[in-house]
């Protein structure tokens, strides 16, 4: 109970004494405001409890007009309670069937309608319930937009939590696991190559629990890397190809506009591919990134120039083949080409739907 329910309470009581009672049927409206206390908590039992009265009040009148008797012409509000009840259907029952919700109301709606003698009263009360149930109805749109907002501001919070865990530290496990691989085999000490191979599986064991992780996070939105969201941070690709030796400048031209998770995902790894095709194929290369924003589109260029056959790097880092990756663009609904330049170099070219 809030002190709003209290004040409300008050208010029904008050006007209770207006409407020409005394006796026995103001014991009978006083009681049917003192329900407003539970109006958040049971909406709809008040709500028909307050029709109840409404309906009942007219009966008595006819069969013991002695104890009972019609509200005066000249009273404010009938029911007292009415507007409040009819306001806490719209508003603390707007989970429950439309019809659960409603049928309270039409029947306190009607039952005013039963006192045909008193047009007065039967207008302002008619009036006054219809006034309630508007603003009920507004005040229930209102809350349920703002818990939508809320919800949908959570879902875009765990999908970016989702995707730099999926992007970026996957990225960098990967490559601890593969140059663990390559020690294990490259090593010609049997106690490197056990600390080697122990590293390599405790990495693999941490990509297990991070799927399982981002795995929660999707489920947690309930749309599954459906939201539209900015591209990946492709700066952590950038710094990592230049401390393997390989410089890279990256450009974003256009303005952002969001695109699908999957289409994210798709971009980075495009990106994560190409540069390792560079670091692997051309040693002593420069490459360019290019992210070109266009109406309903995002292209990526990833360009390099030619190689040197003496440039040293650190590793390739991971990457996939490009048919495999060409598959990928696809089922995100985009399309890749690749070829080399007549500089020598080689480029890598994806153009991805934004949402």
């Amino acid at each position: 109970m809030r002190p709003i329910d209290a004040v409300a309470v008050l208010v029904a009581a008050g006007l209770t004494p207006a409407s020409g009672y005394a006796g026995p049927g103001l014991v009978i409206l006083l009681a049917g405001a003192l329900p407003l206390l539970w109006m958040r908590r049971a909406p709809l039992a008040v709500a028909w409890i307050c029709a109840g009265i409404a309906l009942a009040v007219p009966v008595l009148a006819v069969l013991v007009p002695s104890v009972v008797a019609l509200p005066a012409a000249g009273a404010p509000i009938w029911p007292p309670a009415g507007p409040f009840a009819a306001y806490g259907a719209m508003v603390f029952a707007a989970d429950r069937r439309p019809l659960s919700r409603w049928l309270p109301v039409i029947v306190l709606a009607f039952a005013v309608l039963t006192l045909s003698d008193r047009a007065g009263l039967v207008a302002r009360s008619e009036a006054v319930i219809a006034l309630a149930v508007l603003y009920g109805r507004y005040v229930s749109v209102k809350e349920r937009l703002r818990a939508e907002l809320a919800e949908r501001s959570g879902r875009v919070e765990r999908e970016r939590l989702a995707g730099e865990l999926h992007d970026v530290v996957t990225h960098r496990v990967s490559r601890i696991v593969l140059r663990a691989g390559v020690l294990a085999l490259a090593s010609g000490d049997d106690r490197a190559r056990l600390a080697a191979e122990e590293i390599r599986a405790t990495g693999c064991e941490a990509l297990d629990e991070l799927r399982h992780m981002v795995a929660l996070l999707r489920r947690g939105t309930g749309e599954g890397f459906d939201l539209g969201l900015p591209l990946p941070n492709l700066r952590s690709l950038v710094i990592d190809s230049a401390q393997d030796g390989v410089p890279v400048e990256l450009a974003v031209e256009g303005v952002p506009e969001p695109v699908a998770g999957l289409v994210g995902r798709t971009a980075y790894l495009v990106v994560e591919t190409a540069l390792a095709d560079v670091r692997k194929h051309a040693p002593g290369a420069e490459a360019r990134v290019l992210v070109r924003y266009a109406p309903r589109s995002v292209r990526i260029v990833v360009r390099n120039t030619g190689g040197s056959p003496s440039a040293w790097v650190t590793g390739s880092g991971p990457g996939m083949s490009l048919p495999d990756l060409r598959a990928r663009v696809a089922l995100a609904g985009g399309t890749l080409e690749c070829g080399p330049l007549a500089d020598g170099g080689f480029q890598v070219q994806a153009v991805f739907p934004t949402s």
